[in-house]
């Protein structure tokens, strides 16, 4: 296996600094080939040593919304994808909450179809939990990641979804709220919707999901209060917050559109409780939860705007500000943004720089400090993080040994995958997979 082209600088995954060196990436495999002090000579290289550039893992976000088909006009898997890459994400997966929603075995393999043929990046797709449990035999044998499980199907889809947690290994993803805090979606406020979702719903969910029991592995994402985190670790699961529950309160962000997620924004003491969690090693993944919308659905009615916005093109370095203000070391945000996900994912062979891993490297610029002037690639463009500042900056992008984003401007497609395909499906049982 030999190495096409070199990437070198200061090497750091998630064990922390490696130190300086090259990665030899097969472009052919899609992997690392090799990793050295330095390229052999005459070899290919992208050489970024003595000038502390970091070559780090490409970044993995396990909770996005590309849209797509039917709803192309809020976001498409190419303009969301060039989204992410700009970023360094170099693996997304999209949740099903589609048009027409990923719950059936036609559904599933249309967007899959159309994330394979517009997306620049590695991308999978969650199944929704289907109206029918005798759909879920021909969801899962589909190589989705697993499943999404949104509050409606914790009242009305439980038979489909008990079937789905009987199947060893699969992930369950679990959006943590109790059916009924959907009332919440008619209050105007901020803070009237922060109370008619409070955080004892989101415990409930976990609860409820757990009482289910089976061998599925469950994740709980974007927790919005401390104490789901907490009943997430006590029970086994993994979990996962989102830059914006960390970064803004329903205090410091109350436009009732443009600030409406769901769950909510929380009150200080509980983004205070997550940061404690995140910075004590409980939280196992960052996660953008990216949900685009038309600038004219965000501008509406406040009591009947959809929630979500746009964050792909620069979380990341929202986030990465902690690290060089010393908050958070270089090792756990890489764990963070990268492996921490890879592994919940099941993926042992991203986030991390070793041979035989995938050749998914981002070439970062840790010095410098910029403001975000909006999105460039996302078609949505109305967004609450408007001149942020921001840490750190991507100088290239790598997707399978291809450069896809280069010194700010697009670099070409490359040969993205979808991970998940690779995997062996056995009738109702799955593995945690070793991709």
């Amino acid at each position: 296996m030999e190495a096409e082209t070199w990437v070198c600088g200061l090497l750091a995954d998630y064990r922390g600094l490696i130190g300086e060196g090259c990665v030899g990436l097969d472009r052919e495999r899609g992997v690392i080939a090799a990793i050295s002090k330095s390229p052999p000579p005459g070899a290919r290289a992208m050489d970024y040593r003595s000038r502390g550039v970091l070559v780090i893992p490409g970044l993995v976000d396990l909770h996005v919304h590309l849209r797509g088909l039917g709803y192309s006009y809020k976001e498409t898997p190419r303009s969301g994808g060039w989204a992410a890459a700009s970023a360094g994400i170099t693996l997304v997966v999209d949740m099903p909450n589609t048009q027409p929603p990923s719950d059936e075995p036609g559904a599933v393999e249309a967007k899959l179809g159309e994330l394979a043929s517009q997306c620049p990046v590695d991308h999978g797709l969650y199944a929704g939990v289907p109206e029918r449990p005798e759909l879920v035999g021909g969801l899962a044998s589909t190589p989705v990641a697993g499943f999404k499980v949104y509050p409606r199907d914790l009242a009305s889809r439980r038979e489909a979804l008990q079937a789905i947690l009987s199947l060893r290994g699969m992930l369950v993803v679990l959006h943590p709220e109790a059916p009924w805090a959907r009332r919440g979606d008619l209050q105007e406020s901020p803070a009237s919707r922060e109370s008619h979702r409070p955080c004892w719903l989101e415990a409930h969910a976990v609860l409820d999901l757990a009482s289910l029991g089976g061998r599925a592995r469950i994740h709980v994402t974007h927790a919005s209060c401390p104490g789901t985190v907490e009943a997430s670790r006590a029970l086994g699961f993994t979990v996962d917050v989102t830059p914006h529950h960390l970064h803004w309160s329903l205090h410091t962000l109350g436009d009732p559109c443009l600030g409406k997620v769901n769950p909510p924004l929380r009150g200080h003491p509980d983004v205070w409780g997550l940061w404690r969690a995140l910075l004590e090693g409980r939280v196992d993944a960052l996660a953008s939860d990216h949900a685009p919308h038309a600038e004219r659905e965000k501008l509406g009615d406040p009591l009947a705007c959809p929630p979500g916005f746009p964050w792909l093109e620069l979380w990341p370095w929202l986030v990465f500000r902690l690290v060089r203000l010393g908050i958070l070391g270089l090792r756990e945000f890489l764990w963070l943004t990268s492996r921490g996900p890879a592994l919940v994912l099941g993926l042992r062979h991203y986030g991390t720089l070793e041979q035989g891993a995938r050749a998914n490297v981002v070439v970062l610029d840790p010095k410098p400090w910029r403001r975000f002037p909006g999105p460039r690639h996302s078609l949505a463009r109305l967004t609450p993080a408007l001149m942020e500042r921001l840490a750190g900056a991507p100088l290239a992008v790598l997707v399978g040994g291809d450069p896809v984003y280069v010194d700010g401007e697009l670099a070409g497609r490359g040969r993205p995958v979808n991970p998940f395909a690779s995997r062996a499906r056995a009738s109702g049982v799955r593995g945690g997979g070793d991709t």
